[in-house]
């Protein structure tokens, strides 16, 4: 699956706005913790769309991991990941959903 494909429709600026809204800092203090003013971080807010080092800056300031988190959805979509070393007659016993099936891959 390529990047394009998990991009979803969001506006940025709205989700930082509620995420510091979570935390204690100030918005004086989340400028300066970005190098930017005031009047910037509102403008922020507004944004449905952000650069790539700006939003860096700001998971680095506001501690969350607004790639991760927002753009492939990692808090709300864990993957399960299992190790497997079987044969095909193994893995039809192992009472997996039929949609896992072809993940799991017989060893030789």
């Amino acid at each position: 699956m390529d990047f394009a494909d998990n991009i979803r429709d969001i506006h940025i600026g709205t989700i930082i706005k509620k995420k510091l809204m979570e935390t204690s800092m100030t918005m004086t203090e989340f400028a300066a913790g970005i190098n930017k003013s005031r009047s910037n971080v509102n403008d922020i807010f507004k944004r449905k769309s952000i650069d790539i080092e700006l939003l860096i800056r700001i998971s680095k300031a506001l501690n969350y991991d607004f790639i991760r988190a927002v753009y492939y959805e990692e808090e709300t979509s864990p993957t399960l990941f299992i190790a497997v070393k079987t044969n095909e007659a193994e893995i039809k016993n192992l009472n997996l959903p039929k949609e896992f099936i072809p993940l799991v891959k017989p060893q030789k």
